[in-house]
């Protein structure tokens, strides 16, 4: 069956009794010359709409709304009530326009206050609406010339727009009643002429609104328009625009923009909306804020585009809007980015006109459906990488639908639902399930699976419980004996938690899990406590804990010395080095001492040789040696003890042995001899 929404027509029914003639008592001020007033002029008075215009200026703009958006299969038909039905327009496409419209309530003018207020009735207005809802449109006689025979199956449906001044809650329910007493009354005479009028749909829906009339008014229709054809708003900000009065500088304005809301919608699938705050509407409805991107050219360059909506402006008459429609109609396009507050820009949308009509375009931001589909890493949570892949696998297999045959039955007698059970299971086995590795210790060990894949159970046998407190107590042998659980150390440094810390975390996850299922079962109790009897350690294994973390803090030192011995050894190396060269300063110091003196012979200008008890001792490497230096140390050691020391080293002076002295001999020079002077 084919069904037109009730937004294909819509129905306004304004009611134009005497009563519409009095003020909306909300001052507009007329005299706006304040400041260049000359003395002596009295200022005019301030003026107020009447209940009449506030409700004309209202429903033509929630038309001027729709029309921009919807200039198409979605119809308005305007009916004034007050004597009688005064319908202004029909539901053909060439009367669905404002002029149309506007020029047809200049010709009904105001409501006259002096009228008989007994004559008149909003009841006459909804009937001609009901009337006109029953009356086919251009689109649904399409619709039934292409089913033929079987053109009963278009439905017909439609929305009633009443403004009207009720008197009490009695008042709107008399006429709801009265409406749906109409609209039976209708398809009973359809049944009888229906080539010409469509049956209406007998469910009828109502909603009372009580606002203020003038600007409240107004911003009520707003907010219906939107709900009526599920409209979004966008919030253009930081448009740069010059002053009038001064030329060479520019200020940044905001306009708000209206358009459907599937132009949002990559927004919602990403969980990132963007909401930048209320509209200017206030609390009614939020926007959605976009940051303007200067054109640098006005040509429209081709963009992936998945999508084109038609905008209107919310303050159509502004200068801002004005001034913006204008850019846009000329042929520019503008470029909108989401607000950010670090990392690049992301150009989401584009404003662009066609054909003298402005649209919202949609550009992807996100991947293309041309490219590769993304890994499973990345995802929401970023490029993760550790998800429990095979375990997910494993929980889908044993989460599987498959027909039900048999009929089974609860507890209590009642029929299962095989839906509602299959639900229940998938809710059990999903009350702790962490997704990456990195968060899980316990679904990493396989000592706790026989735990694991019976907890989540909706009923335990006593073998079941059985099993479970086998596991603990299996835990409690590996926390006795120290053993290594798979704990994760990504993104931290150094070896991670200690050993108990690390059982500690085990405990804590495997008490979360048989939590979550205690309420399944007295069996699932027994669990739990069978879990928190083995938690709760005697003093002595308390003891006995204390003294293995001294013995890891030891170890840890220890380590830690031998680390710091490795970081000192280069500057111990150094300091060695710095009191061999300290003691060569000394000698020289010592061979000028001889040098100044007036017998003392010219030293020798060599350097120093240096004694095998004086020479550096070769340390051990703390690393590893190669091959190479472990065979030259041994072959330098050997051969050290098996020549004779060089008899000039043993006769020296301060580690300075005197060369050639046979030469000074003869020439009858001064002679040293184991540091004795002499003169042949």
């Amino acid at each position: 069956m084919k069904i037109f929404s009730e937004s294909h027509k819509t129905v306004f029914v304004v009611d134009h009794c005497p009563y519409m003639a009095e003020s909306c008592r909300q001052h507009v001020e007329f005299d706006m010359l304040v400041k260049n007033r000359t003395q002596g002029i009295i200022p005019l008075a301030p003026i107020s709409k009447s209940l009449w215009t506030c409700s004309v200026e209202s429903s033509m703009e929630y038309c001027r709304i729709m029309y921009d958006i919807f200039p198409f299969k979605k119809l308005v038909n305007f009916i004034v009530s007050d004597s009688g039905a005064h319908v202004l327009n029909s539901w053909t496409q060439e009367d669905q326009n404002l002029q149309e419209l506007m020029a047809a309530l200049a010709a009904v003018g105001p409501p006259n206050p002096r009228a008989d207020p007994e004559c008149c009735s909003i009841l006459h207005g909804l009937v001609a609406a009901v009337e006109a809802l029953c009356k086919i449109t251009e689109y649904q006689h399409e619709a039934r010339t292409m089913l033929m025979e079987n053109a009963e199956r278009v439905g017909n449906r439609g929305r009633i727009i009443c403004i009207t001044n009720a008197k009490s809650d009695s008042h709107v329910r008399m006429l709801e009643d009265y409406v749906q007493e109409t609209i039976h009354e209708h398809n009973k005479l359809a049944q009888f002429v229906f080539p010409y009028v469509c049956l209406l749909s007998p469910v009828l829906t109502s909603e009372v609104h009580s606002v203020r009339a003038g600007r409240h008014l107004a911003t009520k229709l707003n907010v219906l328009v939107q709900q009526h054809f599920d409209l979004a708003s966008t919030t253009i900000t930081n448009i740069p625009m010059k002053e009038e009065q001064h030329a060479n500088t520019s200020a940044n304005y905001d306009v708000e923009l209206l358009h459907h809301k599937e132009a949002h919608v990559d927004f919602l699938k990403s969980g990132d909306n963007h909401v930048g705050g209320n509209s200017r509407e206030g609390a009614f409805k939020e926007t959605v804020t976009l940051k303007w991107c200067t054109p640098r050219t006005n040509s429209v360059e081709l963009h992936y585009c998945t999508g084109a909506y038609r905008i209107s402006p919310v303050d159509v008459n502004s200068r801002p809007s004005s001034c913006l429609t204008n850019f846009l109609l000329n042929g520019r396009s503008v470029l909108l980015e989401q607000p950010r507050k670090s990392g690049s820009k992301v150009i989401s949308h584009m404003l662009s006109s066609h054909g003298g009509e402005i649209f919202l375009h949609v550009l992807s931001s996100s991947r293309s459906i041309l490219e590769d589909p993304p890994s499973i890493s990345e995802g929401c949570g970023g490029r993760v990488t550790d998800y429990r892949i095979t375990d997910f696998g494993e929980f889908m297999r044993e989460n599987r639908l498959t027909p039900f045959l048999e009929p089974r039955y609860k507890i209590d007698g009642s029929l299962e639902i095989p839906l509602e059970r299959a639900k229940d299971q998938l809710e059990k086995h999903t009350r702790y399930w962490p997704m990456i590795i990195s968060q899980t210790t316990i679904f990493n060990m396989q000592a706790v699976v026989p735990l694991a894949s019976v907890i989540v159970k909706e009923a335990m046998t006593d073998e079941d419980v059985l099993n479970c407190q086998k596991t603990i107590y299996n835990l409690v042998d590996m926390e006795r004996k120290n053993d290594p659980l798979p704990i994760s150390t990504v993104g931290t440094r150094g070896k991670g938690p200690k050993r108990d810390e690390q059982y500690r975390i085990m405990w804590n996850e495997l008490e979360t899990l048989v939590r979550a299922h205690i309420g399944n079962s007295d069996k699932h109790q027994r669990v739990l406590e069978c879990l928190m009897a083995c938690r709760s350690k005697p003093p002595e294994e308390e003891e006995r804990k204390k003294r293995g973390r001294k013995r890891e803090d030891k170890e840890d030192k220890s380590e830690k010395s031998g680390k710091d011995y490795e970081t000192d050894k280069p500057w111990q190396e150094s300091e060695r080095l710095k009191g061999l060269l300290d003691r060569e300063k000394e000698e020289l110091a010592e061979a000028e001492v001889i040098k100044d003196s007036p017998d003392s012979p010219e030293p020798p200008n060599k350097k120093p040789l240096i004694t095998m008890d004086e020479m550096p001792v070769v340390e051990k490497a703390k690393g590893p040696m190669s091959l190479l230096s472990l065979w030259s140390n041994r072959i330098n050691t050997a051969n050290s003890r098996k020549h004779q020391e060089f008899i000039g080293r043993l006769n020296s002076v301060n580690n300075k042995a005197e060369l050639y002295q046979h030469l000074k001999e003869e020439n009858g020079m001064e002679t040293t001899e184991n540091g004795k002077t002499g003169r042949q």
